[in-house]
């Protein structure tokens, strides 16, 4: 209980850290809504006013909302940053783990997107653009399955910062790291429209379940059994191999800075 308490902290300081800069993440608001409202119109004008041109409306929307909690995080979890300029080497003498305390600044992190990004532009597709609430037998099962997106997300991402022990730049793996966000998680478009045989193959990735399967999931679309069974085989294997590489990794560090 005593280490929740402590890791709640955590997550309270990296709140607090990202509000200092609350006026130019409202700036950056304004300009994810003019992308999603250019985005809506493009889909608009291919699907029309129909069903399913709403459907897009309701997914596009719902899932940029999403973006800033499972997408648009710190490339590596801070940990390159404490890489070079030195400070990963107090964060050895803390008493928890180098992933425990990732995983609670980045949720802190992600608090504070979710309520002053995320919901922002939510309301402003559910009040402007036409976007469809969700039942209430499917807030919940949404619910589920964006926790458990963000739970992938921030374990892909940490493996980017280990990288940053190892290699100490990150500027490669994090390219490819967004470039399998944006090709493979529907973060951008829908998956069902893609062709069947590829469709095949990003299921049995990771980033699809960041993404596209939480939204999926809030239309109804997608069977919560299916989803948390396959988000948290996901979970477990990358748990799993992040914890043994990071004891093997943190044996052996190179420091920059100091």
């Amino acid at each position: 209980m005593v280490s929740i308490f402590r890791g709640l902290e955590l997550a309270k300081k990296s709140f607090e850290r990202d509000r200092v800069y609350l006026l130019n993440h409202i700036v950056n608001n304004i300009g994810s809504i003019i992308f999603g409202y250019i985005n809506i119109r493009i889909w608009l004008a291919v699907l029309g006013n129909t069903s399913e041109g709403m459907e897009a409306v309701t997914y596009q929307m719902v899932n940029q909302a999403g973006l800033w909690i499972v997408m648009f995080i710190p490339y590596g979890c801070y940990i390159p940053r404490k890489v070079q300029d030195g400070s990963i080497a107090y964060e050895m003498l803390r008493p928890y783990g180098l992933l425990y305390g990732s995983f609670f600044e980045i949720l802190g992190h992600i608090a504070y997107n979710f309520l002053f990004r995320s919901i922002p532009i939510f309301l402003f597709g559910v009040l402007v653009m036409g976007v469809s609430l969700p039942s209430v037998h499917q807030i919940l099962p949404y619910l589920i399955t964006l926790f458990n997106g963000i739970l992938i997300s921030f374990l892909i991402n940490y493996f980017i910062g280990l990288w940053s022990i190892k290699f100490l730049s990150i500027s490669g793996i994090q390219m490819l790291y967004y470039f399998g966000c944006t090709l493979f998680s529907g973060a951008f478009i829908s998956l069902k429209y893609y062709p069947v045989s590829f469709q095949s193959i990003v299921m049995n990735l990771p980033f699809a379940y960041t993404s596209y399967v939480p939204t999926a999931v809030y239309q109804g679309q997608f069977s919560l059994l299916n989803a948390c069974i396959n988000q948290w085989a996901w979970i477990i294997f990358l748990f799993i191999t992040a914890y043994l590489l990071t004891s093997v990794l943190t044996k052996k560090m190179a420091i920059q800075g100091g």
